[in-house]
C-alpha cells in the first residue's frame, strides 16, 4: 500500500466520525439548551441564603443573609465587614454614594453601617421596614415604614416624616427631581418632596409598576397595571398646592408588565413573555428586542409560568435598570443587556436564584444561587464616561439647592441685623430642628442661615452703617446648618472656613462639617491642609483641634479610601513643633479610634 492510499485512509478515519455525527445529530437547534455560560470572577461560600437583592455602590455589595447577618463584599471578592444586627435582618436595604449601608430588623431599629462594619448611627422606628429605604442627592434618606415615611440626613438627624393615612403598596422610588413617589393601598398615587410637600390623586386601581420620565420639560409618571393597561400621571410645579397632580392617557403594554425603569423621555419595559421594550414619551414603541426568558431564547418555560409572580417586586424575581450604559433586564433566571438603540449587548443564563442577581455600575452581576454560594460574574466593560466623585462613585443627578439657596424671606427685613431679631430666629430655627418637622421650611430656613454666616463676604459692597453679625451668633447658626446637615452645604461651610478671620467661627465651620458627616470630594482636608504650611501666621491649636475632630468623624463616616487620606492629614498634625502636647495627645486618641474601628484598611 502506497503512501497516498495510507494517508487517505487516516484522514477518513479520523473525519468520518464528525461527519457520522453531522449527519446523525439533531438538525434543530434548542434555543433551551445553548446556555450562555460565563466562569464567575469569584465565587464566595455563604452558608446561608440571601435574602432580596444585593445592594451595590462604590466597587462593593451587602447582602442581608437568612442567618441574621449583613455581609459586604469588595468587587474583588474580599470580604469587607460581617455585621450582626443582633435581631432578624430585613431584606431591604439601600447604600448611599459613600458606601454607608442602611439596614432594619424585626424590632423597627433602623442603623447606618460605614464601610468597613461600624455603627454610625441607630433610630428605633417602631416598626420594620416596608420597603428600601431612598438615598436622597444630598444624602438624606427616605425610610418607609406602613403608611408613614421618615426622612433623615445622612448622619441621622430627622428633617420631616408624613402619615399618608394608607400602607404603601410599591416600594417608594426617587424619580428625576430628587422626590420619592409611590401608590397606596387606598388607590391614591403620592408624590413626596424632598421637603416633605406631598401631593396625591386618587387612580382606579392599585399598579403594578411606576416609571418616572421627563415630557415636555414636565415630570411625567407612568402607571402600568397588572393587565398591561398604562396612564400617565402629570407633575405641574406651577399649578396650584393639592392639584399638582393630573391624569392622563397612555397606550397599553402588548402584555402584561413585570419590570420597568424610566430614563430621560424614555421608559424600558420588560413583558410577561420575555420581551423587552423601549417606549417613548408618546407611548410609541422604539424597538423590541428578546431577553433570556423570551419564548424564543428558553421555549415554553419563560416567564408567564405560572410559577413567575409579578407581586411584590422589592423582594420578587424581575427587575430593570436603565442607565447611562444601557437597559437591563434581571431575573432569577439570567441577565440580558441592551444598548439604547435596541442592539442585544449581552445574554447570560444560570441556574434559578433565591433572589434577583444585582448589577452594578462597574458591569459586574452577583448572583446568590440555592447553593448558597455569592458568585460574581464580569459581563460588561462599561466606559468610564460619568462624572464621578474622586474617591466613590457616579455623582447624584443633581441638588437640591442647598448650597446657594435662593434669597429668604429675610432677605430684604432691615431688622435682621438686630441681635434681638437674630436670637428671635435661632429659636426658631432650632425649635424646629429639634422637632424634626424643618419640612417644607427648609430652603428658606438655610437660606436665611447662609445669608447671615456669609454676611462679611459682601462687607466691602454695602453700607458701612450695616450691623456686622457678631461671631458668636454666626458660630450658632453654623452649628444649626451642621444640623439640617445637606452635602450640598459642606463646600459653603469649606469656603467660610477659608475666608473668616476668627479662628472660633472657623472651628464651627469645621465642627459643623464634622457633624454633617459627608464630603465625597475630600475638599475639606484640602482646606484644613493650611496648617501643614510652614509660613501659616493661624497657628491656633484649638482651631487645629477642631479641624482635626472633623476629619477624623468624615474618615468613620465614609471610610476607605477617603479615610486614608484623613489619617494622613492627622499624622502630619500630630508632628507640628508648634502644638501644645495635651493638643497632640488628643489627636493620637484619635488616630488610635480610628486604627480601632478599622478606617485605615487598604481595600484590594
Amino acid at each position: 500500500m502506497n503512501n497516498k492510499i495510507i494517508k487517505k485512509i487516516i484522514f477518513g478515519l479520523v473525519l468520518f466520525p464528525g461527519l457520522l455525527s453531522a449527519q446523525t445529530g439533531p438538525q434543530r437547534v434548542d434555543p433551551s439548551s445553548m446556555r450562555v455560560r460565563a466562569a464567575p470572577a469569584w465565587s464566595r461560600n455563604l452558608r446561608t441564603p440571601v435574602l432580596g437583592q444585593p445592594y451595590l455602590q462604590t466597587e462593593s455589595l451587602v447582602v442581608a443573609c437568612a442567618d441574621g447577618s449583613i455581609r459586604s463584599f469588595y468587587i474583588s471578592g474580599t470580604e469587607l465587614w460581617n455585621f450582626d444586627p443582633m435581631d432578624e435582618a430585613s431584606p431591604f436595604l439601600a447604600r448611599s454614594m459613600e458606601g454607608s449601608a442602611y439596614i432594619s430588623d424585626s424590632s423597627g431599629i433602623f442603623k447606618a453601617i460605614n464601610r468597613v462594619g461600624s455603627e454610625l448611627w441607630r433610630i428605633n422606628l417602631g416598626s420594620p421596614v416596608s420597603f428600601s429605604p431612598v438615598v436622597g442627592w444630598d444624602g438624606r434618606v427616605f425610610i418607609p415604614v406602613g403608611s408613614q415615611v421618615f426622612c433623615h440626613t445622612a448622619a441621622g438627624h430627622p428633617l420631616w416624616s408624613r402619615d399618608l393615612g394608607s400602607p404603601m403598596i410599591l416600594g417608594p422610588m426617587l424619580d428625576s427631581s430628587g422626590s420619592i413617589v409611590t401608590a397606596l393601598e387606598n388607590r391614591d398615587f403620592v408624590r413626596i418632596s424632598q421637603f416633605g410637600a406631598e401631593e396625591r390623586v386618587r387612580i382606579d386601581e392599585l399598579p403594578a409598576l411606576i416609571a418616572s420620565i421627563v415630557a415636555g420639560g414636565r415630570e411625567s409618571y407612568i402607571l402600568f397595571y397588572p393587565a398591561g393597561r398604562a396612564e400617565r400621571i402629570i407633575f405641574d410645579e406651577r399649578a396650584p398646592r393639592g392639584s399638582r397632580l393630573s391624569r392622563s392617557s397612555f397606550p397599553s403594554l402588548q402584555s402584561a408588565p413585570l419590570a420597568a425603569a424610566g430614563r430621560g423621555d424614555k421608559i424600558a419595559v420588560t413583558l410577561a413573555d420575555g420581551r423587552v421594550q423601549l417606549i417613548g414619551e408618546a407611548g410609541q414603541v422604539l424597538w423590541t428586542g428578546d431577553s433570556h426568558e423570551a419564548v424564543t431564547e428558553r421555549g415554553s418555560a419563560n416567564l408567564s409560568s405560572p410559577n413567575f409572580s409579578s407581586i411584590n417586586l422589592d423582594i420578587g424575581r424581575a427587575a430593570m435598570e436603565f442607565d447611562n450604559w444601557g437597559i437591563y433586564i434581571l431575573t432569577t433566571r439570567g441577565a440580558t443587556g441592551f444598548a439604547e438603540d435596541g442592539r442585544r449587548r449581552f445574554i447570560m443564563r444560570f441556574e434559578e436564584t433565591g433572589s434577583i442577581p444585582g448589577f452594578s455600575e462597574e458591569g459586574m452581576l452577583y448572583t446568590s444561587g440555592r447553593d448558597n454560594v455569592l458568585r460574581a460574574y464580569k459581563l460588561d466593560s462599561r466606559p468610564l464616561n460619568v462624572r464621578r466623585s474622586r474617591f466613590y462613585g457616579p455623582m447624584p443627578e443633581g441638588n437640591y439647592g442647598l448650597g446657594n439657596p435662593p434669597p429668604s424671606p429675610w432677605a430684604t427685613d432691615i431688622r435682621r441685623w438686630n441681635a434681638d431679631h437674630q436670637q428671635s430666629m435661632y429659636d426658631r430655627i432650632e425649635a424646629v430642628i429639634d422637632s424634626g418637622q424643618i419640612g417644607e421650611n427648609e430652603t428658606a430656613y438655610v437660606g436665611y442661615l447662609h445669608e447671615m454666616i456669609g454676611s462679611f463676604l459682601d462687607q466691602g459692597r454695602v453700607a458701612s452703617v450695616r450691623p456686622r453679625v457678631l461671631p458668636m451668633q454666626q458660630i450658632a447658626f453654623i452649628r444649626l446648618l451642621g444640623r439640617v446637615g445637606s452635602r450640598d452645604t459642606v463646600p459653603f461651610l469649606w469656603h467660610i472656613f477659608n475666608r473668616h478671620h476668627e479662628p472660633a467661627v472657623r472651628a464651627a465651620c469645621a465642627e459643623a462639617i464634622g457633624t454633617i458627616g459627608v464630603d465625597p470630594d475630600g475638599s475639606s482636608f484640602v482646606s484644613f491642609s493650611f496648617f501643614l504650611s510652614p509660613n501659616n501666621p493661624h497657628r491656633d491649636p484649638q482651631l487645629l483641634l477642631s479641624a482635626a475632630g472633623s476629619i477624623a468623624d468624615i474618615c468613620r463616616f465614609s471610610g476607605p479610601p477617603l479615610a486614608s487620606d484623613g489619617i494622613m492629614l492627622l499624622r502630619h498634625f500630630s508632628t507640628l513643633s508648634w502644638i501644645p502636647p495635651h493638643v497632640r495627645n488628643q489627636i493620637m486618641a484619635m488616630l488610635d479610634d480610628l486604627y480601632r474601628e478599622g478606617v485605615d484598611i487598604v481595600i484590594q
